[in-house]
């Protein structure tokens, strides 16, 4: 009878990993995905395959949860769906916004002879990323302004005449003194 009694109580201790692992595939799957989330594909792959898998998953959670809701096993199947649902969103908030950060430190490790040669005059120094579609492109650009000033009233308009383009510039982020990420609209800058 004894053995009967511990049976739950051991698979109650297997399960304990179950958040854990869930946490390592919610991550691992969500931060590909929201890393190229600008791209249409991969709008698509994750509205057309990944939230349906998500919620198909939670399902299979939610049932398993209700299933064992008097056994000690609930616990790490109640927290594996909320990590996993916590983890996918936060994840789908927090790396795009810290991806061009990323993206430009680890650039300006090895490219830093490139950012030294443009660092004494307004320029593009190379285009950053685009997406969207055609008669709608947004371009981002990694472009060099020693004054500083790009972020601020009149220093968009200035920069572009110094750079001869009649573009206007939609959004710009400060990645360091001097160097700045500017997105167009439908208006490459090269």
């Amino acid at each position: 009878m004894t053995t009967f009694a511990q049976a739950p109580e051991k698979e109650a201790r297997r399960l304990r990993w179950l958040p854990l692992i869930a946490a390592i595939a919610a991550v691992t799957t969500a931060t590909p995905l929201a890393w190229d989330s600008k791209n249409f594909g991969t709008f698509l792959l994750v509205i057309s395959v990944y939230l349906p898998a998500v919620a198909l998953v939670s399902l299979g959670l939610c049932i398993w949860a209700g299933v064992e809701r008097k056994s000690p096993r609930a616990r790490p199947i109640v927290l594996s769906l909320v990590v996993m649902l916590a983890l996918i969103g936060g994840t789908f908030w927090a790396v795009p916004s810290a991806k061009d950060e990323l993206r430009f430190l680890i650039w300006s490790l090895t490219h830093n002879d490139a950012l030294g040669a443009f660092a004494d005059r307004d320029s593009v120094v190379l285009d950053w990323e685009s997406w969207g579609m055609a008669g709608m492109e947004n371009d981002a650009y990694l472009v060099s302004n020693p004054s500083d000033n790009l972020a601020q009233d009149g220093g968009a308009s200035e920069w572009l005449r110094h750079v001869g383009s009649s573009c206007e510039i939609v959004a710009s982020k400060r990645m360091r003194r001097g160097v700045f990420i500017v997105t167009t609209h439908n208006c490459p800058l090269r």
